[in-house]
């Protein structure tokens, strides 16, 4: 049984992981090792590396994740094809302009919180997510605001359901009445800020922490002597000053087993399948279901395969391919935690850090979470 003593442990190994990591590189801190069994956490390719299975698009204001993400072709509105029980329409149909002027109030209302959201990012690289949150009004209130009950306050519900409910039911995987404002705005910015597919550029992940990285899995985590100590599945013993938490939140909640209740959890399977659509006016476009169906969503690749994602265990492919074949199945459970207002503090015990998205859902607000933690570390931060 090997016992070593390092400054800095990072646990996990998926994006929020990988900012920590890479800021402390970048200011020459070597006295760290990040344990986990694989880099990219839940960022999962096929094996032709073509489809991305985790996390699905990236927006064109995700400036600090760049260092890892390689751009696929744009994401174009005009692809989606939205799903009633009894009918389907495009977003450009007459549909739309029944609800131009609500349209208009959506964009304005988006417009102020991308304003506020980029701020905000800004200052998360130098202040804790909460304290950034709780310092503008605005976003704190959205935060704490329901979703469903924000549409209505702002007269917004036709826009929203006839083609919001069903994009946000593909990519949070809960209804609206379950997310919070903050998050409704977030996963509805696409509408006025460019999404692109996108690849992760998992051998510059590893490349940049192969000298840091322990291939293992923490089990147990516990104070011995004022310092922590780390036991792993291996058998390995660490001693360290300062743990940076950096896994899904159910996995760092049974480790640190801390009080607060987590977000509620979003669960879905995803199919990865080849084959032919039944109808061929869906082949090229992203199916999107009413939020009460459970299918969620139906996205062509590029690679000319299918990804499928419902909360059926056992769909009826038939229902929607004249002939498939099924490349991979993955149950994410949870994909994340993402529903109702719940916050997870930072600080967790005396220098123990809990990063990730158990607060704000999003590849680039868990990278610069991951930032947060290695600025904290290096005395960079201003709380």
């Amino acid at each position: 049984m090997s016992i070593k003593t390092y400054k800095t442990i990072i646990i996990g190994g998926g994006i929020s992981a990988l900012g920590c990591a890479h800021k402390l590189i970048e200011n020459k801190y070597a006295n760290f090792k990040l344990i986990s069994p694989e880099i990219g956490g839940r960022i999962l390719e096929s094996k032709n590396n073509q489809v991305e299975y985790g996390a699905y698009y990236v927006m064109s204001i995700y400036h600090n994740t760049a260092s890892f993400i390689n751009l696929g072709h744009r994401i174009k509105l005009s692809s989606l094809r939205f799903h009633k029980s009894t009918h389907s329409y495009k977003l450009f149909d007459k549909k739309l302009y029944s609800c131009i002027f609500q349209l208009i109030r959506l964009f304005l209302i988006l417009r102020k919180f991308k304003k506020h959201y980029e701020l905000f990012k800004h200052k998360c690289l130098f202040q804790s997510q909460i304290n950034c949150l709780k310092s503008d009004a605005y976003l704190w209130k959205l935060y704490n605001s329901n979703a469903e009950s924000f549409v209505k306050e702002k007269s917004i519900e036709k826009i929203v359901y006839n083609y919001l409910a069903e994009a946000l039911h593909g990519t949070t995987f809960l209804p609206i009445k379950c997310l919070n404002a903050f998050e409704f705005l977030h996963f509805s910015l696409p509408l006025i800020v460019p999404i692109y597919l996108f690849n992760f550029r998992k051998k510059e992940a590893i490349n940049l922490v192969k000298d840091n990285w322990i291939k293992d899995q923490v089990i147990s985590i516990k104070v011995d002597s004022g310092r922590y100590k780390v036991l792993t599945k291996n058998k390995a013993i660490f001693f360290c000053e300062k743990i940076v938490m950096a896994t899904p939140p159910i996995i760092s909640k049974h480790l640190l087993k801390f009080k607060e209740s987590l977000r509620e959890p979003a669960n879905a399977h995803m199919f990865h399948l080849s084959g032919d659509l039944k109808h061929n006016s869906n082949k090229d476009y992203t199916n999107l279901f009413n939020n009460k169906s459970r299918m969620l969503a139906i996205a062509k690749q590029k690679d000319g395969s299918y990804l499928l994602y419902t909360t059926h265990k056992k769909p009826n492919f038939d229902n929607y391919f004249s002939k498939y074949k099924i490349i991979k199945h993955k149950y994410w459970n949870p994909a994340f935690n993402i529903g109702g207002s719940n916050i997870i503090n930072f600080n967790q015990g005396r220098n123990l850090f809990l990063i990730g998205d158990n607060n704000i859902c999003g590849i680039e607000d868990s990278y610069i979470y991951g930032m947060y933690a290695a600025n904290k570390i290096l005395g960079k931060t201003m709380d």
